[in-house]
């Protein structure tokens, strides 16, 4: 079953494209400063970005930076996975924060659609710069992470992603933190931290049949890197990382390769997994790479550095030394 599910998964053409994190002057509803329990309907009135949409999103964000000891943050459900929740404990050290966090109520992500495999927590700067954390693995009905960031001012967030590796967070935002009362202590100073969000389009369609397909959690046969993997690739390809990156797509290839060819051998499962998540990273490098020619390769051409074929226009080509 599990085979012909990962059969399944490698079939559907993911239509993906992701944006860099430049600056976007879009706005959604605000949060209240009364600290309501956020909502996660996102509007597209975003405006485009390499050909997709980027939606915005306030968010409280506080500041950590003169905290002694620790202090604890709540993480509420949105509405698109209500009945989750969750709170981290937060602690200065020394040039770094210190995030323990745990969650309660996460269903296997794929639920919202078969190209969303696993959840991230990221943290938020006031900027809205977006900063990956880590990867939120449910482990039956709970789940926790330990993660360490040099940021003191932030918001934190979970959205569900295609795969680890993510560098710009989905619309998909499933938890956000909002404050405690009588228990996030000390110097707090709340900012609307504005973010940028991936809108579900950029990684292919999230309704219909796909979210009847049979749910994929880490303890199935086929670990759930493996799946990461697969879509990271196809995300890349469909990036353009062929042309744009092609050595790099080739090792993430080969490391995807190399992970499956230990499928069955459940005794090196550990390297198996260890393949899958290099390709992970790897095809997301190419992606990044891909995203970056291409859009100095569409600036160069609206400003008419380029023609057709790639070359300098003879009216913008360099005069021959004599």
């Amino acid at each position: 079953m599990k085979r012909n599910l990962l059969a399944v998964f490698i079939a559907c053409t993911l239509c993906g494209g992701a944006a860099g994190q430049e600056t976007n002057p879009t706005t959604t509803d605000q949060w209240p400063q009364g600290q309501q329990k956020p909502q996660a309907e996102m509007q597209n009135n975003g405006v485009p970005l390499y050909r997709i949409q980027v939606v915005g999103r306030d968010i409280p964000a506080i500041n950590y930076f003169h905290r002694s000891g620790k202090t604890e943050i709540g993480l509420a459900g949105t509405s698109l996975l209500p009945d989750a929740k969750g709170s981290a404990i937060v602690e200065s050290r020394r040039g770094r924060t210190v995030i323990d966090a745990n969650f309660k109520g996460l269903k296997p992500a794929n639920a919202f659609g078969v190209q969303y495999l696993t959840y991230v927590l990221w943290a938020i700067t006031p900027e809205g710069r977006p900063m990956n954390l880590g990867e939120v693995l449910p482990d039956g009905s709970k789940s926790e992470i330990s993660v360490t960031t040099d940021l003191q001012s932030f918001g934190l967030i979970v959205t569900a992603e295609p795969y680890f590796a993510v560098t710009m967070p989905s619309d998909l935002v499933i938890l956000q933190n909002y404050i405690l009362k009588g228990k996030t202590q000390g110097v707090i100073a709340p900012i609307n931290a504005h973010v940028l969000l991936l809108p579900r389009g950029a990684y292919g369609e999230t309704s219909g049949e796909h979210t009847t397909r049979e749910l994929i959690t880490r303890n199935d046969a086929w670990p759930l890197e493996l799946y990461e993997a697969i879509n990271a690739v196809q995300i890349a390809e469909a990036e353009g990382a062929g042309k744009y990156a092609n050595d790099t797509l080739a090792t993430a290839r080969q490391q995807l390769h190399d992970a499956q060819g230990l499928q069955d051998h459940e005794s090196q499962r550990k390297q198996e997994i260890s393949y899958a998540r290099a390709a992970v990273q790897t095809a997301e490098d190419a992606r990044i790479v891909a995203l970056r020619k291409k859009r100095v390769e569409e600036e160069r051409a609206q400003s008419g550095v380029v023609n057709s074929s790639g070359t300098l226009p003879a009216e913008n080509a360099a005069t021959p030394q004599r």
